[in-house]
């Protein structure tokens, strides 16, 4: 415990000496529920009222966002780290590198499961059950390691890391093209992760009731790369 509150003081030092990381960590996060509470009532109510048939849309497109935003986080301390050969350290430290990056992906994780969970009702875009909603919270959080690690393992230096973040948060962004599309077609998105997440969240709002074999599966998907990803990276470094 010693060791894992050490590292939380790190990291909330390097998080408030980055304004990069705190923007990515706490303003934008913010910014989504001020567009959500504020802004998007205000237009409907002075301008546009037929906005409010859109607010499920607008809350999908911000929901994925916050999993990416603490992923970003995630994958910028991992690499500040391998720069002061931390993981190096690591080698020689009571800590294993195993237990370094649970601890690094599960407090990541943990603030974005909470913002996650809480959005719905920070947002008041949409109106659903928290225990229908919870499952697909977690879901959503899983991705936050996720996209942590892929940066990780494929950029070697952070201008590297920053414009995959870039790509990726494009590729990852394609399943909201899947709620447009219906039938069969909408399983081309499938191979990207959180198809499945966004997938589960539509018809939730649609139909006011889960569908656990598209939480399953994504669950499923989710864990078996996630463990793909673990290797790769304690692999590498």
């Amino acid at each position: 415990m010693v060791y894992f509150s050490t590292l939380m003081k790190n990291d909330l030092k390097n998080i408030f000496r980055d304004r990069m990381l705190v923007f990515s960590a706490i303003v934008a996060p913010l910014m989504f529920v001020v567009i959500g509470r504020i802004v998007f009532p205000w237009i409907t109510e002075n301008y546009y009222p037929n906005l409010v048939l859109f607010y499920p849309a607008f809350f999908m497109l911000f929901v994925i966002f916050i999993p990416m935003v603490f992923g970003f986080v995630a994958g910028f301390l991992i690499m500040d780290e391998r720069d002061e050969n931390i993981l190096t350290v690591l080698r020689v430290m009571p800590i294993s590198r195993s237990s370094y990056l649970f601890y690094r992906m599960f407090l990541l994780s943990i603030l974005s499961f909470i913002f996650v969970l809480l959005f719905p009702w920070l947002t008041g875009l949409i109106e659903v059950s928290f225990w229908n909603y919870l499952p697909i919270a977690l879901l959503f959080t899983v991705f936050t390691p996720i996209l942590g690690l892929i940066v990780n393992i494929i950029a070697t230096n952070k201008i590297q890391a920053f414009a995959l973040f870039k790509t990726l948060g494009s590729v990852f962004m394609l399943p909201v093209f899947a709620l447009a599309v219906e039938g069969w077609l909408q399983y081309v998105f499938s191979p990207i992760p959180n198809f499945w997440t966004f997938i589960a969240l539509e018809h939730l709002l649609e139909n006011g009731s889960n569908n656990y074999l598209f939480i399953a599966i994504g669950f499923i998907y989710h864990f078996l790369l996630l463990g793909v990803l673990f290797h790769l990276f304690n692999k590498k470094f």
